[in-house]
């Protein structure tokens, strides 16, 4: 009776404000926009592999190579803001439905203005990630701007026997005269430093992201998320990501320029215990379903095995299910959070290197965590304690709902021996 009442308050009051809140406009804006910097990061990340390979005096032999090496991953991941705001900027522009191309070059001038530095001069340093916040904010307060003189018409409007690439250009020019004009006072005039201002807006999200404690609510909320059929990625992680990714990329500058890398939850962190075959652990129970008794689990473990390797774990969130499971909701929830809190002490007291590359999110499990780690092989084995442990933990969980799948099995085909049998008893009368 009380699940029944949790179920009807989940339903009617959670996830609508939940799933509103994934739909917000500007949380879209952030996941789809955060996405473009995914490919650079990985480029970035081949050259940041090679130079530190874990071979004995690879370090000597790829010194001379260095500045070879380093060239893309400055020109990638050294100028990851820039993206960010261009990414930024175009979807904002696509959502509100306005010239997505002026949009993008409106906002990542106003960005590079904001990031001169005191001699009025742009330090290409400044368009790292130390600016991902700052790229973020202008992005999307030019791309509002922008759409604000669209939407209420104050525009310069050519006759309609002007090419349309004349005509847009100069549909953008007073919006874009009144946004870079906005940035050249605030920093150049004023001297504000708006990127040092920004980032102290942001930062008490910067610690706490970066702490144990901050790393496991969120954690909480995106796997909970999860379990009540909200994508808990996509929601919590707009939040996150850019946070995570900032890390990441401050990481792979340390590690580039031969010193300590020093955030532990760097985006890759989560392939500890939380993303082993897709959100919440699911390969451990994938391989818990190899072994049912059932036909209906096992029939599923066969056919979401495979999806799983490569982290995709849908088949089985919606087919299990997983989603509205409160049996499973359990194990879904606590695995990865205690797996990921041994993990950050195991990174904190240098048991396992930090993580300093990145890798698709695609890539299998032992893979990718020998990858982020710069070639560590104590990853790949705690990974594998992370798999094991997760098989333990959902083992119990599964057992119980194979014993039910299993008694409705046999009682249907119980059922139809019998109709059968009756059927049959009345064709001989």
């Amino acid at each position: 009776m009380q699940n029944s009442k949790f179920m009807t308050l989940v339903r009617s009051k959670v996830l609508p404000a939940l799933g509103k809140f994934g739909n917000n406009k500007y949380m879209i804006v952030l996941r789809d926009g955060m996405i473009i910097s995914v490919p650079f990061t990985i480029f970035g990340s081949i050259f940041m592999i090679i130079a530190n390979l874990p071979i004995t005096g690879w370090n000597n032999i790829i010194k001379p190579y260095l500045p070879i090496l380093n060239a893309p991953i400055n020109m990638t991941t050294g100028m990851i803001g820039l993206i960010v705001a261009i990414g930024i900027s175009y979807t904002l522009a696509r959502e509100n439905k306005i010239d997505k191309l002026s949009a993008s070059v409106i906002g990542a001038i106003a960005f590079i203005i904001c990031e001169l530095n005191d001699k009025m001069v742009l330090d290409p340093a400044n368009l790292g990630s130390t600016s991902m916040f700052t790229a973020i904010v202008i992005a999307l307060l030019s791309g509002t701007i922008y759409d604000f003189f669209i939407k209420h018409k104050i525009v310069i409007k050519l006759p309609d026997s002007v090419p349309p690439a004349v005509a847009s250009s100069f549909v953008s020019l007073i919006p874009a005269i009144v946004i870079l004009g906005l940035a050249w006072v605030l920093r150049c005039l004023f001297h504000l430093d708006i990127n040092a201002f920004i980032t102290w807006i942001f930062s008490p999200l910067t610690v706490g992201l970066g702490s144990f404690w901050g790393m496991e609510i969120l954690l909480f909320f995106t796997l909970f998320a999860w379990t009540i059929g909200i994508h808990g990625n996509n929601t919590v992680g707009a939040i996150s990501g850019p946070v995570y990714g900032a890390f990441l990329m401050d990481n792979m500058h340390k590690a580039m320029n031969g010193a300590a890398a020093t955030h532990i939850t760097a985006d890759g962190f989560l392939n500890f215990g939380m993303n082993m075959g897709g959100t919440g652990a699911i390969l451990g129970l994938v391989i818990c379903m190899m072994f049912a008794k059932s036909k209906r689990y096992k029939q599923l473990a066969h056919l979401g095995f495979v999806p799983c390797i490569f982290q995709i774990s849908e088949p089985i969130m919606f087919g299990m299910p997983v989603v509205l499971n409160p049996m499973l909701s359990i194990p879904f929830i606590l695995v990865p959070m205690i797996l990921q809190g041994i993990s950050y002490f195991l990174i904190k007291f240098g048991v396992i290197h930090m993580v300093i590359a990145s890798v698709p999110w695609t890539t299998p499990i032992f893979l990718n965590g020998f990858l982020i780690t710069g070639g560590d092989w104590k990853a790949v084995v705690w990974q594998a304690i992370c798999l094991a442990f997760a098989v333990v933990c959902y083992w119990p969980f599964f057992k119980a709902l194979d014993r039910q799948a299993l008694k409705a099995e046999n009682g249907s085909e119980e059922n139809s021996k019998s109709k059968e049998s009756i059927v049959g008893d009345a064709a001989k009368d």
